[in-house]
């Protein structure tokens, strides 16, 4: 086991050394911090640090695995928009309703679209996500925001 996990970490860490890394804000449920690094050219992990503004208010994290670059669109300014859709899960500290002081779990299912600038090097990015709670109760939740993220 000892040594399955060290070889993971090291894999992992190879890839985090080659990733391009971005950083920007989300608006919308949830609001909040941003971020996403570049697996290869068409994956990638994103993740949102945020408060959510949803039925039941909440500090929220989510992450997910995306498919990038599933479908392009072409657009008179030069870059495309490209489509991604990816799977993840998010945890919210819940702050008020019926189920104040719990934690909320459950997979995620984003979909959505990224605009690349090439200098500045800014992304603009649009994504509804079907979450679905599975704990402390059953509870399906749409969420949707647009923002922006710089790539280092």
């Amino acid at each position: 086991m000892k040594v399955f996990l060290a070889t993971a970490v090291i894999l992992l860490a190879q890839n985090c050394f080659a990733t391009e890394f971005q950083l920007g804000i989300v608006l919308g449920a949830p609001t909040g911090i941003s971020a996403k690094a570049t697996l290869d050219e068409n994956h990638a992990i994103d993740a949102a640090l945020a408060y959510s503004l949803a039925d039941e208010l909440g500090l929220e994290f989510h992450a997910d695995y995306l498919v990038e670059k599933a479908h392009s669109f072409a657009t008179n300014a030069g870059a495309p928009f490209e489509l991604f859709y990816g799977i993840g899960a998010r945890v919210v500290s819940i702050t008020s309703g019926p189920h104040d002081h719990d934690v909320a779990f459950g997979p995620r299912v984003p979909i959505g679209l990224t605009y690349q600038l090439g200098e500045p090097k800014i992304e603009f990015f649009g994504e509804l996500a079907l979450a679905f709670d599975i704990l402390p109760a059953t509870n399906l939740d749409l969420e949707g925001g647009i923002g922006m993220r710089y790539r280092f």
